[in-house]
């Protein structure tokens, strides 16, 4: 075969199994190492980069079947899966695809797969996430499975990103003249506190601001303690401004606080124009900070640090602690923003243990070593909350202080944010080089978290629903898996990256599973 050869064409089971996919992949992959003829032969036409991968591998087998890629065949493959479920557990199946699931985010696109694989079953609840119902539909009739109202199943549509933005926004203004609630909700089987407001639905799964003005237009309320805290994370801050018109209030949402935790002064100058208070304290279970305090925890420039003081931010002011914001800037190694405090007359405390913390903090080796050794059993005098540094430090990504607490003995396992380890805040963030340095140190991948989860769930969940931007996700999941984490069963949802470790860690058939590590 030439390398212009187009590929030999294979045809997809009607029912196929990805294991045997991914096994197929790997059988090529081996032979490619082996200098196979054949299996070089099929890799030809694609002109692959040395050195073979397992990637590539996959590439070739979707192409073979006529996919575009590895997560076209998957997605295929999840289609022709979900044809053969019975009716009751296809429905259960596209509901938390295209609504959401407790902590799993919509997939809108596979959601709407599943829908285009079986068009005749049409029960209202999957019909109402295409914006379509009878018009004789009442508007307050709880629907199976969830038992959710049908305006919530409206609002809560991701496929409103996927093209039916239009038909959902009709749907919604049908059923609010037929009488539905705008504030209706959605009885999440995963969330069982209390149903999730219709409006939440709107700003956080279908990101949709027609149908956020709808509802509001409607009656909707802005204050749900849900709506506005969720739409400071989205592109379109015009959902942001529609709130705030139609009566958003700031105080108790924790609003300003997720704000800071991204980076863009451009949206922390909208809230505080929107009204947000650059003073406020947020809740005890938010962190009890204020928002001078929360910029500094999350790595915030100074600018963004000079703009809450230009709205009325009060440098002096201490959060629920008692403390103060130079405090906090050097706990988080920050010695820009205690040079700029210093300025204004505020310097950070002065004893031994805290300046130790603030050496470790920065990565200023010579100072902290300095301080242990005029006091070697330092270490072991620090409060649970003093340790907290470790965990801290690794969840921002601050590498160099990891290393040097480390090396100076720190305990690797100890708590911090979300009550989670420093290996768990380093697997979230998808940060390869802490998780290995963590590993070396003796963390392991079954330390726990406030979730009830592990690192390796950690991993997975950010990876499928809040990914860190430059996070590497599959190489986190490689070393865990090299600690002994068990090969993830269900990896259909998984990126295509993260499920190509999984297809080359997957022990053969009839093998026994890795047990976890000592």
């Amino acid at each position: 075969m030439s390398p212009t050869t187009p590929p030999a064409q294979r045809t997809l089971a009607a029912h196929p199994d990805p294991d045997q996919l991914r096994r197929q992949a790997k059988e090529l992959l081996r032979a490619w190492h082996a200098g196979d003829p054949t299996a070089l032969a099929r890799a030809a036409p694609y002109q692959l980069p040395a050195p073979p991968r397992l990637v590539q591998a996959q590439l070739v087998i979707a192409r073979e079947l006529g996919q575009p890629s590895w997560a076209a065949l998957m997605a295929e493959v999840d289609r022709r899966r979900a044809a053969a479920l019975d009716d009751a557990a296809y429905t259960e199946r596209v509901l938390a695809l295209a609504l959401g699931r407790g902590y799993d985010a919509p997939r809108p696109a596979q959601a709407l797969a599943l829908l285009q694989a079986r068009p005749a079953l049409r029960p209202p609840a999957l019909a109402l996430l295409l914006g379509e119902a009878p018009d004789d539909l009442p508007p307050h009739t709880p629907l199976p499975p969830w038992g959710a109202p049908p305006l919530a199943l409206v609002a809560f549509s991701s496929l409103a990103r996927a093209g039916f933005e239009a038909a959902l926004l009709a749907q919604l203004q049908r059923l609010l003249a037929a009488g539905a609630s705008p504030n209706a909700g959605l009885p999440d089987p995963d969330a069982t506190d209390r149903p999730l407001p219709a409006l939440y639905g709107v700003v956080a799964r279908a990101q949709s601001l027609a149908l956020v003005q709808a509802l509001l237009a409607a009656g909707a309320d802005p204050n749900d303690n849900e709506s506005l805290y969720h739409a400071v994370e989205l592109e379109d801050r015009r959902i942001l401004d529609a709130l705030v018109a139609a009566g958003a209030r700031w105080p108790g949402t924790n609003a300003l606080g997720r704000q800071l935790d991204f980076d863009s002064l451009p949206n922390l100058q909208q809230c505080l124009a929107l009204g947000a208070d650059a003073n406020e304290l947020s809740p005890l279970d938010a962190g009890g900070t204020r928002p001078l305090h929360h910029a500094v925890l999350r790595g915030r420039s100074l600018q963004h640090l000079q703009c809450l003081v230009q709205h009325g931010a009060d440098l002096h002011a201490r959060d629920a602690h008692g403390r103060s914001l130079a405090w906090v800037a050097a706990r988080a190694g920050r010695p820009d923003v205690l040079a700029w405090l210093a300025q204004h007359g505020q310097h950070a405390p002065d004893n031994l243990h805290d300046r130790f913390l603030a050496a470790c903090a920065a990565a200023e080796e010579a100072s902290a070593r300095a301080l242990l050794a005029g006091r070697p059993g330092l270490i072991g005098e620090l409060s649970p909350g003093d340790l907290q540094l470790l965990p801290e430090q690794a969840q921002r990504g601050a590498i160099d202080a990891v290393r040097l607490m480390l090396a100076l003995g720190w305990p690797v396992s100890v708590p911090g944010p979300w009550q989670a380890s420093a290996l768990n805040q380093a697997a979230f963030r998808g940060d390869a080089a802490m998780v290995a340095l963590l590993l070396q140190h003796g963390a392991r991948w079954h330390e726990r978290n406030g979730y009830g989860g592990d690192a390796l769930g950690s991993c997975l969940h950010a990876a499928c629903n809040e990914p860190v931007p430059g996070g590497d996700y599959a190489e986190v999941l490689r070393l865990l898996l090299a600690d002994g984490a068990p090969v993830p069963e269900d990896d259909e949802l998984l990126p295509d990256a993260l499920a190509a470790v999984v297809a080359a860690a997957a022990p053969a058939p009839g093998a026994a599973r890795p047990g976890p590590a000592g």
